[in-house]
């Protein structure tokens, strides 16, 4: 082992979080919209067509990243195109979704029959970007210039997801306002990040399983979300009377119960 690898052991521990957290993710999301779409005015037979194509859309998402994260299982003769490639392989799907969240009507309907709360829980995984301090910045894999600001960010927006969470199911002063403010950080967080690996010249894009971070779990999951979650405040925002004070941003949905009382 050199003084820029991870322990044998301590590889394989991030290979099965990072993986972990991607599954978790593309699951997490699916179950959601699937749940969402019950509570929505779609047909029976879209709410399945719906859960069912944003399922497979993130299963095919996540299995790209990986294929395409690990260089041994994707091999360039040219490894300069490694970097184009990965901002395909991460953006392009993100992009693709945030488009079709304003031209794909079932997807709006979702969006907008979702309690509020379900996508700002949705970031509580952030709180995992501590590993580009350790174990990453520890053993000399990424610099100080690209770990710091990216632990940190996402730190800061994981730890925040509970208090914003509970600010909009009470309904606290503006909690909207907020909540839309959290989800701008949380953005440029994660815009912030890509620039600093490209200053600080860290090669994510060619340490597996670092890699899903730019490819999956980082940057392009957590912008989807945040993008969602804006519009799903706003429409809900506009649905509750002004000035009434007593009316939820959000009904009893599973999730909320799961949860228990506000």
């Amino acid at each position: 082992m050199t003084s820029h690898e991870l322990p044998e052991l301590l590889q394989r521990a991030m290979a099965f979080i990072l993986v972990g957290i991607g599954i978790g993710l593309a699951v997490m999301h699916a179950l959601l919209v699937a749940m969402a779409a019950q509570r929505s005015t779609l047909t029976p037979r879209k709410q399945v067509a719906a859960a069912a194509s944003v399922g497979a859309y993130l299963t095919a998402w996540l299995a790209l990243a990986i294929t395409f994260g690990d260089p041994r299982n994707f091999p360039l003769d040219r490894e300069s195109l490694r970097l184009p490639i990965s901002v395909v392989v991460g953006f392009g799907p993100m992009i693709a979704g945030i488009v079709s969240l304003f031209l794909v009507k079932s997807l709006r309907h979702i969006n907008a029959a979702m309690p509020t709360t379900w996508l700002i829980w949705a970031q509580a995984y952030r709180v995992a970007g501590f590993i580009f301090l350790y174990p990453y910045l520890y053993y000399g894999i990424v610099p100080a210039g690209f770990a710091i600001p990216a632990a940190v960010g996402d730190f800061l927006v994981g730890i925040w997801t509970p208090l914003v969470a509970l600010a909009v199911a009470r309904r606290r002063r503006q909690a909207v306002m907020w909540a839309t403010a959290w989800n701008l950080f949380g953005i440029l967080d994660l815009l912030a990040a890509p620039v600093a690996a490209f200053l600080s010249r860290a090669s994510v894009i060619s340490l597996y399983p670092l890699t899903l971070v730019p490819l999956f779990v980082g940057p392009p999951m957590g912008i989807l979300a945040h993008v969602y979650s804006i519009r799903n405040l706003r429409v809900a925002a506009s649905a509750v009377p002004s000035g009434d004070s007593s009316t939820s941003l959000e009904g009893p949905g599973p999730l909320k119960r799961a949860l228990g009382p506000a």
